[in-house]
């Protein structure tokens, strides 16, 4: 996040279809203290990833048969060849020349124009099976299929909005192995969360313009276009690919304000220069200031961040007093006396390893539930998912170019934001024990708060 500065506008530029794999970002099962995150486990992989690809491939290819008639009309042409390389084969035969090994290593991609997919058996498909699992090597697939559905269907946009609705075939298809509908993979093969991962981990490194010829989408536009296509099916993908609409993403490019990445410091450095906690905490009073006025009622600001040591800490929260255990990893509202209760010598530093969304992303979720109970709603049973939705508003609020409804604070979101906040979910999701549900649930709230506004949040329960 950063202070206010200069913003940017986006654009809309016709781009032509290219390799899909970015370079990894790590490991992101594992969190910063180094043990599992939340993504239900190891992950999965198959002794023979090479057979995933081919039976992946063999499952979207009949997918393509039935559905591309449907969304598009006319009759699927099947592709003319799938290639596997390494350093030590014949390049896949795309163009003249073929492209050299160095060019093209760690990679996956369709080529238009000798109509086959290629990927790198030697260094990318084992990497992915063994940190994602076997399942996310078959999205791979499934992405790259969806390359060689728009070449069939014509589609052109920019480079963003066709790898954005590649990931929505993905998803579609996806959607169709947890149904029962493949012949190689069954629901049990399909963890959500694991490729959740596997998308944020391929994400555009943060600052990337959405107009950027080699533009393939921050992790948060990637997740939430692949749920789009598992929602809603490879008909709302359609829609993906129109070069006279704008299509609305959450990619923005770093700002003059904008140093280390993006991120803020955590703590104050004297009056002049607050940190991300104090400028948070005013912002998110503020924001539930004029939400509340939207809803016809009084906001009562939470009056505490407490940031608790549990080495020597004890604090009253709820009519318990805790202390040591208690506190470590701890992150509640404290509803008897309307503060939030975060342990400040662990937690709140992974999460800052992350990024500072991951800070305030948390903080947000907690606000939410002062929210609610300010309500009398944070009783219901998706008031969990409902928190989350609202952080999605929150963090729209702070976007460059929209409505200021806190214009008391300066805090705005820089490049990577949300998707620091899905890294948190897949670290941290169920641990603080505030809710079970998935981190591919959590980021769907979160992105219809994000585009949908508080009126979307009233699908998870009331708001009045």
């Amino acid at each position: 996040m950063r202070r206010w500065s200069a913003v940017v506008a986006l654009g809309l530029v016709p781009v032509l279809l290219g390799a899909c794999a970015q370079k990894a970002d790590g490991d992101l099962l594992v969190g910063p203290g180094g043990g599992r995150g939340d993504a239900s486990g190891p992950p999965v992989a198959a002794s023979d990833p090479e057979t995933v690809v081919q039976d992946a491939l063999k499952d979207v290819t009949t997918y393509w048969r039935g559905e591309f008639p449907k969304v598009y009309g006319g009759q699927f042409r099947d592709l003319k060849g799938f290639y596997p390389y390494g350093p030590d084969t014949a390049p896949p035969p795309c163009g003249s020349p073929p492209p050299v090994y160095d060019k093209i290593a760690d990679n996956a991609f369709y080529c238009p124009s000798n109509d086959i997919i290629a990927w790198d058996s030697a260094s990318l498909i084992p990497r992915i099976n063994h940190t994602y699992g076997k399942f996310t090597v078959a999205i791979v697939m499934a992405h790259e299929f969806g390359h060689a559905v728009q070449r069939r269907a014509g589609a052109q946009d920019r480079s963003v909005d066709l790898e954005l609705q590649a990931d929505c075939f993905a998803g579609a298809w996806t959607a169709q192995v947890t149904a029962g509908h493949a012949a190689h993979f069954t629901a049990k093969d399909v963890n959500l969360d694991q490729a959740v991962a596997g998308i944020v981990a391929v994400r555009d490194e943060p600052g990337i313009s959405p107009d950027d010829p080699a533009a393939h989408g921050s992790g948060f536009d990637r997740v939430g276009s692949f749920q789009d296509g598992y929602e809603n099916g490879a008909e709302r993908c359609v829609g993906y690919a129109d070069p006279d609409v704008d299509r609305r993403t959450a990619e923005i490019t770093f700002g003059e304000g904008d140093t280390n990445n993006g991120n803020l410091h955590l703590e104050d450095r004297g009056s002049d220069d607050p940190g991300v906690l104090s400028l948070a905490t005013k912002d998110l009073n503020e924001f539930y200031g004029w939400l509340f006025d939207q809803l016809g009622k009084q906001w009562s600001p939470v009056a505490d961040l407490k940031l608790a040591d549990p080495a020597q800490d004890t604090v009253d929260c709820d009519g318990s007093t805790l202390s040591g255990k208690d506190l470590d990893r701890v992150a509640r509202f404290c509803r008897d006396q309307n503060t939030v209760l975060i342990d400040g010598t662990g937690l709140i530093h992974d999460l800052d390893d992350i990024g500072d969304f991951a800070v305030t992303s948390e903080m947000a979720q907690l606000w939410a539930l002062s929210a609610q109970a300010q309500l009398g709603t944070v009783d219901h049973d998706r008031a969990d998912l409902q928190a989350d939705c609202l952080t999605g508003v929150w963090a729209a609020s702070t976007f460059p170019n929209v409505e200021d409804v806190t214009p008391d604070s300066d805090l705005q979101i820089s490049a990577g934001d949300l998707d620091e906040g899905i890294i948190g979910f897949l670290f941290y999701g169920q641990s603080l024990g505030r809710t079970s549900r998935s981190a591919f649930e959590r980021t769907e709230a979160l992105r219809k708060g994000v585009f949908g506004g508080y009126v979307g949040c009233k699908d998870y329960g009331p708001l009045d």
